[in-house]
């Protein structure tokens, strides 16, 4: 039996908990949170409700019920529950952006109202917009909760360099290279969102561009493609 790691488990309990705390949940199993550690090829998720664990909140989540499971979902033995219904998404999500180590997918209040309405979320100052991967946070087609056309919709509509996208009708995604930056971009999703509305008001948001943001044109395009990944410590290091 493969060992688990206690501190990994540990901590997405405690996310899942600031989860709530940061209104990123509207309660029950809404929204969830996967690590993959790749070094042992183990993926920790959220697990989903039944009988033993009927989850009325996150904060009920203890470390050990954190499911465990192998890259191809495929549940190991020892963990106790299963893991969250959306984990097919994140698995796509995992293999195709190799530069993500933590997922966390959110129902917070400000984005679902861009979700409930189909609209990408324009990231118009710039903390926002490299904070998100130098990219709006686009929406993408609808799909069934826990579907495989989820998935598929969300690995197109993230892209290469993305750190965020909507699910239409449903919330968002966040994708961070641990589970401290996928949390923090779930909390810039929802500052954007805000901005966004209030900016409405009074006229017509802008979008940044990347070249807006990085003044070494070949660096700028490398980012946009998404042969490199920023993170903000090394934007602020350019700065």
């Amino acid at each position: 039996m493969a060992k688990f790691n206690h501190e990994i488990r540990r901590r997405i309990a405690e996310a899942a908990t600031e989860m709530c705390k940061k209104s990123l949940t509207t309660g029950l199993d809404a929204g969830d949170i996967s690590v993959f550690d790749r070094d042992a090829g183990i993926i920790y998720a959220l697990p989903r409700p039944c009988e033993d664990l009927p989850i009325r909140s996150w904060t009920d989540i203890r470390p050990e019920d954190v499911a465990v499971l192998s890259p191809d979902g495929k549940l190991m033995e020892g963990s106790t529950q299963r893991p969250t219904v959306e984990i097919p998404m994140h698995l796509r999500l995992y293999e195709a952006r190799l530069d993500a180590n933590a997922i966390v997918h959110s129902h917070g209040e400000w984005s679902q109202v861009f979700a409930a309405v189909g609209r990408d979320i324009p990231t118009s100052t710039i903390d926002t917009y490299s904070h998100l991967g130098f990219s709006p946070v686009r929406c993408g087609r609808f799909g069934m909760v826990a579907s495989e056309e989820l998935a598929v919709n969300m690995v197109e509509v993230i892209g290469k360099t993305a750190k965020a996208a909507l699910m239409a009708c449903h919330g968002a995604v966040c994708l961070g290279s641990d589970l401290d930056e996928s949390m923090w971009v779930a909390c810039v999703v929802e500052r954007a969102a805000r901005q966004a509305l209030f900016a409405y008001q009074i006229g017509q948001p802008k979008q940044l561009g990347v070249e807006q943001v990085i003044a070494d044109e070949a660096l700028a395009a490398r980012v946009e493609t998404g042969e490199v990944h920023l993170r903000t410590e090394t934007l602020q290091q350019m700065g």
